[in-house]
């Protein structure tokens, strides 16, 4: 940053003594025969909604001159020289112009401007125009400052080039809503056959005096075999014996470019069956269904409950896309987006004090569209681990009749089920309208049934949910006969506070006799208070009297960080408090919290008294909970973290959260001396390179040269934009600042970034006459590399000097342009060679002079 504010002073300093000098003799009055009655400089030019660009001007007798076809090129303008000047129009054919100097005027839409001698400068290679009459002739208000050195414009046109960067700011945006990414360069996914990888590992010990004590231990292995994803979880509990159906593992190989498949998944498999599985299903699943989202063409609301104030994670096709916390009752809620194709939906939580749920909640969404005229199938076969072991599949079809019917079928097949091993199945999702759905099945011999969903712009939701089971079906495990079910939902917003209301009413048709539960939910802050408060309503056709009770839940802020956090549950059908329970938060250290409760169960003469501490370590979440009470006693300590290998440098990474499943990045910048992309073993790293956006968490190692992005959803293409801005020199330039990744779970990509180390070439070209020799500006000097390719075509400024920051190492050759030579009848001095060599700040060549004169 010092060398180039050095360089942007000295430069502005060289102007304003030219302007300077001028200056003087202009007030003196001394005559100069050596040099014109002018001076020509570079000035910067600042556009409204353009920026500011460098552009030469000529002043003479403090009035500022500038170039016609250098400010119309630059604004995109129509003009070319002809015989009679320069010719052109703005914006319309209509708004046609001619710039005659020779004969002293301008036509500008049928109308001649006169132009006296001061109005104009002509030399052999520009005509400037006075800056005040581009704005009184063309509307192009120009103003220069002699304080600044710059040019401002200022117009009411919509002048071309403006009107071209809005239409590519809009096809930008418009680029962006669909997912397009324009990167400089992409990096070609690798199918490693073995690669490791993450381990997960928890512990959690339980003591309890009236009860076994308890200690469980999670250990996952997260690594790439065969090219896919491979997964182990192995959970060991003292109180549980050791077997298959507490494990997990699955292999896992995502293919999106594949036309045939593109998901093949083996182990433990997620079948979406219709038959009741109280077993996991370990097998083999095949789908043609892209495994990244699809435009989202709507939301289906989703909500739940959970333990109070846990954080709730959203995960659609594997990726996450929000995150909530529950309120002080457990209540969350989503809005699920509904993409074209499959959509599997999962939650995963995490409590306040560094739990995580391991069992993760499968949510089916009914509606299940596809694009028009596609077909996606789902295969899945395997056995259930359960004491026969039955063997269980399901093939599914999805046609898109357009792009808002969808229609399927397929069959079910589990031995487990009595009456009928086969079950067929039909099934169709309609969108009527952009807030109207309906998705419906029918499974012979089971159940068929029907969900009807209308949402109005003001996001009030109504639900009709119907389902008929067959008396005699054995696949389902309950004898229900019928289920219906309705729910209403709104926001309600004022001033004070924001709600979400919901109503729902839920009635259960069995063999001998009606089952019927209501429930109104109040959900949001209250004057800043986060509020809930649930009741619940159960009707039995058996009992006379419904059960009705009310729960109240809290979070108040307090002052000192503190948090207080009341519940309580009143029961309308016996007149009395079920429970109390009242809990004291607070942060203390730098990542740790204390907390404090005491819990009252009228129902069962319960009192418990809880403390609790819980702290964050950078490499575990840990927690010691103590929880005394008049009928139990229990201690719980425990400590969850991940271990992460870089194998790209030899690092092993430890953290509080999860790594399995998930994805990271090494990315290693370094001065690629020879320009070939490759780190070779003599060029260094780079120090202190930033990335602009980043999702992700992001660290650095010790000396800063490598940076490593943790956290990252897999199976996703993210653009990494490196900000060329954080090199710490001016000579270095990133090749490719926007670089495409797909990412890939359990491992460190490594992303080598070169940095190429730029050369700096400088110089004069002076104009000789009568033995004098003076700097001459607005000559083109080429610059060619050894192929004589052109690599660089310079204008030298008004005195005469011309620089350029941007070689790369080699034999250089420099060179006055022999084109603009022979167009003004002039000689030049002979071609120059010169070379940039290696060096670790960039290699500058200032020594290069040359020499034109008039053709002899």
């Amino acid at each position: 940053m010092q060398t180039l504010f050095c360089a942007f002073s000295i430069e502005f300093y060289k102007k304003l003594f030219s302007v300077f000098i001028l200056l003087s003799f202009s007030y003196s009055g001394i005559a100069q025969e050596d040099y014109p009655a002018y001076d020509e400089l570079s000035v910067e030019m600042n556009v409204p909604d353009l920026g500011t660009i460098e552009i030469p001007i000529a002043i003479k007798n403090q009035d500022a001159y500038i170039p016609v076809k250098d400010l119309f090129d630059f604004l995109k303008i129509k003009n070319e020289e002809t015989s009679n000047g320069i010719e052109g129009f703005i914006i319309h054919p209509d708004s046609s112009y001619v710039i005659n100097s020779s004969e002293n005027k301008i036509l500008y839409k049928d109308q001649e401007y006169q132009l006296s001698e001061e109005n104009f400068i002509k030399t052999p290679l520009n005509l400037y125009l006075k800056s005040n009459l581009f704005g009184e002739i063309f509307g192009l208000n120009t103003n220069f400052s002699f304080r600044s050195l710059s040019v401002t414009m200022k117009t009411k046109k919509d002048l071309p080039v403006i009107k071209e960067m809005r239409l590519k700011k809009v096809r930008e945006n418009l680029n962006r809503v669909k997912g397009i990414i324009e990167p400089d360069t992409t990096m070609a996914r690798r199918y490693p056959f073995f690669k490791g990888g993450a381990l997960d590992w928890g512990v959690v010990t339980t003591q309890q005096s009236n009860f076994e004590n308890d200690n469980r231990l999670s250990l996952g292995l997260g690594t790439m075999f065969l090219g896919g994803e491979t997964n182990l979880m192995l959970n060991y509990s003292t109180r549980v014996p050791f077997n298959s159906r507490n494990q997990f593992y699955q292999w896992r190989y995502i293919n999106n470019e594949s036309k045939l498949f593109k998901q093949v998944t083996a182990g433990r498999i997620f079948t979406r069956a219709t038959s009741s599985l109280f077993a996991p299903v370990s097998g083999v699943q095949i789908s043609n269904s892209p495994f990244q989202n699809r435009r989202s063409f709507g939301t289906y609301l989703l909500n739940d409950y959970t333990d109070p104030r846990w954080t709730v994670e959203l995960y659609v096709n594997n990726i996450l896309v929000e995150f909530t916390q529950a309120d002080a009752s457990g209540f969350y809620t989503f809005e699920v987006p509904l993409m074209y194709g499959n959509t599997a939906v999962r939650l995963k939580f995490y409590g306040p004090y560094g739990q995580e749920r391991i069992e993760e909640r499968i949510i089916n969404i009914p509606y299940n569209f596809v694009p028009k005229n596609e077909l996606e199938y789902t295969i899945s076969a395997g056995i259930v681990e359960n004491e026969d072991l039955d063997r269980f599949s399901r093939v599914n079809f999805n046609y898109g009749l357009s792009n808002s019917i969808t229609i399927g079928g397929g069959a079910e097949y589990f031995t487990g089920v009595l009456d009928r091993e086969v079950m067929p199945f039909v099934n169709s999702s309609i969108r009527f309208a952009s807030n109207f759905l309906f998705t419906g099945e029918y499974m012979h011999g089971v159940k068929g049934e029907g969900l009807l969903s209308y949402r109005t712009p003001g996001n009030v939701q109504v639900d009709l949910n119907y389902i008929k089971y067959d008396e005699d079906q054995t696949a389902i495990n309950f004898n229900y006969l019928e289920e219906r079910k309705i729910s209403f939902s709104a926001p309600i917003r004022s001033k004070n506070f924001s709600i979400f209301s919901r109503f729902s009413v839920n009635q259960i048709i069995m063999p001998t006799t009606e089952f019927t539960t209501a429930q109104l939910l109040l959900s949001g802050a209250i004057m800043g208070v986060s509020t809930n408060l649930t009741t619940y309503g159960i009707y039995n056709d058996r009992v006379k009297n419904p059960t009705i009770y009310t729960s109240l839940s809290q979070n108040y802020r307090l002052p000192n960080k503190f948090l207080f956090s009341p519940q309580v549950q009143y029961d309308f059908s016996r007149n009395q408090f079920n429970n109390i329970i009242l809990e004291i938060e607070r942060p203390v250290f730098d990542k740790g919290f204390l907390n404090v409760a005491y819990e009252n169960n009228l129902l069962r003469n319960a009192h418990i008294f809880e403390v609790g501490l819980r702290y964050a370590f950078n490499f575990a979440q840990t927690s010691v909970t103590s929880r005394l009470g008049n009928r139990n006693n229990s201690f719980v300590q425990s400590a969850r973290g991940s271990l992460l290998l870089d194998d790209n440098t030899g690092y092993i990474m430890a953290n509080n959260r999860t790594a399995m499943s998930r994805a990271a990045l090494s990315i290693i910048p370094f001065l690629d001396y020879n320009t070939n992309g490759k780190r070779d073993p003599m060029e260094p790293a780079v120090r202190g390179m930033e990335i602009k956006n980043t999702a992700g968490r992001l660290s650095y190692n010790e000396d800063e040269t490598v940076l490593r992005i943790t956290e990252l959803q897999p199976y996703i293409d993210i653009l990494l934009e490196v900000d060329p801005n954080s090199l710490d020199n001016i000579a270095w330039k990133v090749k490719n600042e926007k670089i495409k990744v797909h990412t890939i779970p359990n491992q460190f990509q490594e992303i080598e970034v070169p940095v190429e180390v730029l050369g700096e070439v400088a110089g004069m070209v002076y104009f000789k006459e009568e033995n004098k020799l003076r700097g001459q500006g607005r000559i083109t000097v080429n610059i060619l590399d050894e192929n004589r390719d052109l690599v660089k075509s310079i204008l030298t400024e008004g005195d005469g000097y011309f620089t350029y920051l941007g070689l790369k190492p080699g034999i250089y050759t420099a060179e006055i342009d022999p084109v603009q030579m022979q167009k003004l009848d002039y000689d030049a001095s002979e071609a120059i060679q010169f070379e940039i060599e290696i060096d670790e700040y960039g290699d500058i060549v200032d020594t290069l002079e040359f020499t034109i004169q008039k053709g002899q």
